[in-house]
């Protein structure tokens, strides 16, 4: 659990952090940061209270993480195949793919580790 829970702590650190970077000082952040900022708080929570209450918090917070980024990644491939155009869209589908090919990964881990867990004598 302990490799899982270090690359949770990562990930919720980068997500929260780059969405402080992108927004800072603009007088949108709160309103469009807010999703990241939440989804970061609840990765880190889990990783941390995962020792005590065991892997089904780091299974909700991946599984959050994945809804976020199916759903900013739906919207981001529209543009790129059916237009208007949008500037970067390319980058953001393909960051956007590898966050939730990684979300997936995280939450089929916590889940094996949680069935793993239940199963044990």
């Amino acid at each position: 659990m302990k490799p899982l829970r270090i690359a949770t702590i990562i990930v919720a650190l980068l997500l929260a952090g780059g969405e402080v970077a992108r927004w800072w000082g603009d007088a949108r952040f709160l309103p469009l940061a807010f999703d990241e900022l939440l989804i970061g708080a609840a990765l880190l929570w889990a990783a941390v209270i995962a020792p005590r209450r065991g892997t089904a918090p780091l299974a909700a917070a991946w599984g959050l993480f994945c809804g976020m980024m199916l759903t900013l990644l739906v919207p981001t491939l529209d543009h790129l195949l059916f237009g208007p155009p949008k500037e970067s869209a390319v980058f953001y589908s393909v960051a956007l793919g590898i966050g939730l090919l990684g979300g997936v990964w995280a939450l089929a881990a916590a889940l094996s580790l949680n069935r793993s867990a239940s199963h044990a004598p």
